[in-house]
């Protein structure tokens, strides 16, 4: 019993949970060892009543605290091959809740452009602004109106540069850039091209032809 007691005080974090459980086995044979002899000894000695009591007392108080030593460390044990099991078994990118997580993946921040008024640019900063400002929940309405007034600048700034900075005049202010800027027609017409087709083609060069001879009778 003393050297069990021992080896169990000497054990490190770490232990080999195999080792511990022959030195349960030993415990309990000792303990059935002990038993055995310490009821003959009563049997036979019985003068020695009381004597006998606080030995075995003593004895089985010791017991009982390496008994629920050895169990509290198989049981750790025990407990922590479970959750490494669960961890091995658990879907890539699962959380204990059972909500899909994705990689942890470290991405370039995104960062929203100026908008100064040109009708080509309005697009690129109305889906920024829109997902990164109007769509974030923990913005109130006077915030966003602050983000918005960095973010705009020359014709565009003097848009709704005078309007006081409120909560209803964030949507004003908002609504006037779209009002201006976001027009399909207007934006069509700033990036109008001529399209030239073959025909086209063939008369442009049979006038420059006319001009040519033209030009060569006059000299």
């Amino acid at each position: 019993m003393t050297h069990i007691k021992k080896y169990i005080d000497s054990l490190p974090d770490t232990v080999d949970v195999h080792d511990v459980n022959v030195r349960l086995q030993l415990l309990e044979k000792v303990w059935e060892e002990y038993n055995a002899v310490q009821d003959q000894l009563e049997y036979n000695d019985d003068d020695e009543t009381q004597q006998h009591e606080l030995d075995r007392e003593a004895f089985t108080e010791t017991y009982c605290e390496l008994r629920a030593r050895v169990d509290r460390i198989i049981s750790e044990d025990r407990r922590a091959r479970d959750v490494s099991s669960a961890e091995i078994q658990k879907p890539r990118g699962m959380r204990e809740n059972g909500n899909c997580l994705a990689p942890k993946i470290k991405l370039p921040t995104i960062e929203i452009p100026k908008f100064g008024g040109k009708i080509t640019e309005f697009k690129h900063f109305y889906d920024t602004f829109n997902s990164l400002v109007i769509n974030n929940q923990a913005l109130d309405d006077v915030q966003k109106f602050h983000y918005l007034l960095s973010f705009v600048t020359n014709e565009a700034h003097q848009l709704i540069q005078n309007l006081p900075v409120t909560r209803q005049n964030f949507h004003v202010a908002w609504n006037l850039l779209c009002d201006r800027y976001n027009n399909e027609r207007h934006s069509c017409s700033s990036c109008e091209v001529i399209i030239v087709t073959a025909s086209d083609q063939q008369g442009i060069s049979h006038r420059f032809k006319s001009t040519d001879k033209s030009v060569s009778k006059a000299t």
